[in-house]
């Protein structure tokens, strides 16, 4: 008779896998995107419309660092419109949080069906911080003190779970072939998603290279299909090379920011950081004082290119060399998802601790603990927070924005807001006076909840107001643009926008000295939307520098918010 004790624990086994549950969590999401949710609004929640903006500019035909300027690469924003083309209800921020794992799910998958032939433990013990990350659209760096979503730093949270994925790789999957393909294509990612993550992740291949984890004949394999798809992208109107020189553009912007940045990463991260490194400095330490004989006083009899390998492939080295390359990401990311990628390194590390004395043990344990428990406590905690909220909160009363309006906020931070566009628009000139200073109308304007409530409302106003606008005059807008630093409304009326220009327009990060490229298009824009609630620094310097282009524009006042600068020559009803 068959053994159906056996059999059973066979087939429960295969089912409780770690690619069921992922299965599991990515058939839950396809639920969630499915449904309308409304979620609460965080801080800068307002860089999601960048994604609504490219989202647009893609469906019809632009190309993105060709057809227009972005702050990251093409590939956030070609998954963030896949994902929204299945699912055009779903909510904005949770579909280009979540549309990362079109290109991670994938790798993590293969990397989890190696590792789970030999250690489903150490499967699942990569796969769930993974899901955490994945899953949770929160940083750990907090802005305001109620709960929101985070819809800023997306990005920034994508490089570092393509992070986590190349590390997991190198750490944990077998020298070969499969290991060069996954390399090269989680690198191909960071190169397309941003480039300071595929700095990053360069610095950990290359240890990773020299430290014997990967053969030089493998890292031949995986050059080959990084060029070759590289080669592919190229064709597609030269987006790669007009990619690296919008980076060298955007370097040139922001050279001066590099050290302050480091000085900033190291104040907000002090605890992972300090608990990384004396974590580095005590295994340090054990290397020097191995409890039995020195596992280097035999490495004379090998080949040098080997003694350089195995005096490398140091557990506090890998901690070492990660740190550093998330010291480095962050320079540019503060405050997103930080460090997470530290994980897969500690993990290793966890494996060979039970062989030391509990002396020793304890030490180890607690350090890692140390280092690895302040990412994922925050992230979780702010997660919890908005959704524990999320039924207590006031929807926005927008009905003009399509799923931007996907968004809530407490009872009288929505009341303040309901108050803001007569406050703007009676104190116009106080506003002014501080825009013309350098300074906001509040230290941190774009953090608080109120404004970024009251811009989705002004928005919504401003759409009907130009739809009301083009029914009276017997007139239809065919391209718009905004003089802010986001520009959903193309993406809102379906309408086109205006090519060679910044999306996420920063004038003190991003913007630079009009072009004569620029120039061209915004002449040839309908009409371009000019926010004056309230007047701000950013806003003034978007208007001086695009003023050469249109200053031979007709003002249409929409609202008290809003002015239309319409394109000479567009003819309206009544005028002959």
């Amino acid at each position: 008779m068959p053994d159906i004790s056996r059999s059973s624990t066979r087939t429960s086994a295969r089912m409780f896998s770690p690619l069921v549950l992922l299965a599991l969590v990515l058939v839950f999401l396809v639920v969630l995107l499915s449904l309308p949710l409304v979620i609460p609004i965080g801080p800068m929640y307002w860089d999601t419309y960048i994604y609504l903006d490219a989202a647009q500019r893609i469906k019809l035909g632009q190309v993105p660092a060709v057809d227009f300027l972005a702050p990251v690469g093409a590939l956030e924003y070609y998954q963030f419109y896949w994902l929204q083309k299945l699912f055009p209800g779903g909510q904005p921020t949770l579909i280009a949080q979540w549309s990362v794992l079109i290109s991670a799910a994938p790798l993590m998958a293969i990397i989890l069906a190696e590792i789970d032939k030999e250690s489903r433990k150490i499967a699942f013990a990569i796969l769930v911080p993974f899901l955490v990350f994945a899953l949770c659209p929160t940083n750990t760096q907090s802005f305001h003190s109620y709960p929101g979503v985070n819809g800023f730093g997306i990005y920034n949270r994508h490089t570092s779970l393509l992070l986590y994925v190349l590390v997991s790789a190198l750490i944990f999957l077998p020298n070969g072939r499969k290991l060069a393909c996954i390399a090269s294509l989680t690198m191909l990612a960071l190169f397309l998603t941003k480039i300071t993550g595929f700095l990053a992740g360069g610095l950990i291949g290359l240890f990773a290279v020299l430290s014997g984890r990967l053969l030089w004949r493998y890292v031949l394999l995986a050059l080959c299909i990084f060029a070759v798809a590289l080669l592919v992208l190229e064709f597609n109107h030269g987006m790669v090379s007009a990619y690296v020189e919008s980076i060298a553009a955007l370097v040139r912007l922001n050279e001066g920011l590099l050290l302050p940045r480091f000085l900033t990463v190291f104040s907000i991260k002090l605890d992972v950081i300090l608990a990384a490194a004396a974590l580095i400095l005590f295994l340090f330490w054990q290397d020097w004082n191995p409890l039995t004989d020195d596992p280097w006083h035999n490495l004379r009899k090998k080949p040098a290119t080997a003694n350089i390998a195995v005096l490398l492939d140091r557990d506090w080295l890998w901690i070492g060399i990660t740190l550093v390359a998330g010291i480095f990401l962050e320079t540019q990311n503060t405050g997103s998802q930080e460090f997470i990628f530290l994980w897969p390194v500690l993990l290793a590390v966890l494996l060979k601790t039970p062989k030391l004395p509990e002396s020793r043990r304890l030490i180890v344990y607690c350090l890692v603990a140390f280092t690895a428990i302040p990412t994922i406590t925050k992230v979780m905690q702010g997660t919890l927070r908005f959704v524990a909220v999320a039924p207590t909160y006031v929807e926005a009363p927008v009905t003009d924005v399509k799923t931007m309006g996907l968004v809530s906020t407490r009872k009288d931070i929505m009341e303040r807001v309901n108050l803001l566009e007569s406050h703007y628009a009676s104190n116009a000139g106080a506003y002014r006076q501080l825009a013309e200073a350098g300074q906001l109308p509040s230290w941190q304007l774009y953090s608080e909840l109120d404004y970024q409530m009251f811009w989705v409302v002004s928005a919504d106003r401003a759409v009907k107001a130009l739809k009301q606008f083009e029914s009276t005059n017997s007139v239809h807008l065919n391209s718009l643009m905004t003089l802010d630093f986001v520009n959903p409304f193309p993406w809102i009326l379906d309408r086109d926008a205006s090519r060679n220009v910044q999306i996420g327009a920063d004038p003190f990060r991003t913007v630079g000295d009009l072009t004569e490229a620029e120039e061209t298009s915004l002449r040839q824009t309908d009409g371009v939307l000019r926010p004056s609630c309230p007047t701000t620094s950013a806003r003034l310097s978007l208007q001086r520098i695009y003023e050469k282009a249109l200053a031979d524009r007709i003002v249409v006042k929409l609202d008290d918010c809003w002015d239309l600068l319409l394109r000479p020559g567009i003819k309206l009803s009544g005028q002959s």
